[in-house]
């Protein structure tokens, strides 16, 4: 008996998720305080291509692909991760907008909740937490926005709202999201404002495609804390390919003094961290440019024969070169 339950329990997350995967972008069951979703068919949130798509979800202000229960972890075993892969979505030039109210509790897919593959509010709650000042602040992990709130209340207040659903959440650390995470968010705003759209993917990163951490008590379903964050922000240009590409990788731990243009990375790194795919509506030719751009420069053959010393002024002068080339980069995005 035991074990028919357990074959039934499994048959039934394999059908649920594969009639998500037909129906992508189903609202059916969303919870019941989600607002109207309307569509605007003059935004193209993944104009450039991304894949693979999981879980589909089609938002006013964004599209999010949310990990099913599939072999993504390295011994093949299947599992969800409780949150999104990926999350993509159009800025366009816009004024500044309106405050808007947010839910309460967050949003969430109540079907897929119920067979363990969406958290809702409690998992992220963490029991205990709020009653330790220094815990509550900055060293708690709360419900990280992937498409900004503030980015989606450019279109209106529905859009907004329906920003604050698990689709569109990671585990992020507090000082993290309102810190360094925020001021890139703000970044890519203002470059939509001067270059009329800018088109952001974003997502988790798994150091070992395998979680360590996760957040989750007793019987809650539980989400996979990344251990950093990609963003890749995208601009048409009048370059060879055809457009500027901007790429981040930030861990999710990061001390707060660090600096945006210290964690400048090229899609290609991003890639290899995430098993994603980016750009596939550019030529293979243009792809492949625009990938390699913005790494940290390889060592030389000779690296191998400098003394200890060497090595270590050799590497120095390096990253304050790269450093310095990536604060001239992200700059030369503000006209």
């Amino acid at each position: 008996m035991k074990f028919i339950k357990i074959i039934f329990s499994y048959l039934l997350v394999v059908f649920v998720t594969t009639a998500y995967c037909q129906n992508s972008g189903t609202t059916t069951n969303l919870s019941d305080h989600t607002k109207e979703i309307k569509l605007d068919s003059s935004f193209e949130h993944d104009k450039w291509g991304t894949t693979p798509i999981d879980l589909k979800y089609d938002f006013a202000a964004f599209i999010s692909s949310f990990d099913s229960s599939d072999p993504n972890m390295k011994n093949g075993k299947n599992i969800s991760w409780g949150i999104p892969e990926w999350v993509a979505f159009e800025i366009k030039k816009a004024p500044k907008p309106n405050k808007f109210k947010r839910p309460s509790p967050w949003l969430t897919d109540e079907q897929l909740h119920l067979n363990g593959l969406a958290p809702n509010d409690d998992t992220y709650a963490v029991s205990g937490t709020k009653k330790l000042n220094i815990v509550s602040t900055d060293y708690r992990y709360v419900r990280g926005h992937l498409c900004p709130f503030a980015t989606a209340s450019r279109i209106s207040s529905e859009a907004a709202w329906n920003t604050c659903i698990i689709m569109n959440a990671v585990p992020q650390l507090q000082w993290q999201n309102n810190g360094i995470w925020k001021e890139l968010e703000i970044n890519c705003t203002d470059w939509a404002n001067q270059h009329e759209r800018v088109w952001v993917i974003c997502g988790p990163v798994f150091f070992n495609n395998e979680p360590a951490v996760w957040l989750g008590q007793n019987n809650e379903v539980k989400a996979a804390v990344p251990d950093a964050l990609f963003k890749i922000v995208i601009r048409e240009a009048n370059t060879d390919t055809g457009v500027e590409t901007l790429s981040f990788l930030i861990p999710n731990v990061v001390p707060k003094n660090r600096k945006l243009y210290e964690f400048v990375t090229s899609i290609n790194k991003i890639e290899s961290l995430t098993g994603l795919n980016f750009l596939n509506n550019l030529t293979p030719q243009k792809r492949k440019v625009e990938k390699n751009k913005h790494a940290i420069p390889p060592l030389p053959t000779s690296y191998k024969n400098m003394t200890k010393s060497e090595k270590r002024k050799f590497k120095e002068k390096r990253l304050k070169e790269f450093y310095s080339t990536n604060q001239y980069l992200i700059s030369s995005w503000t006209k």
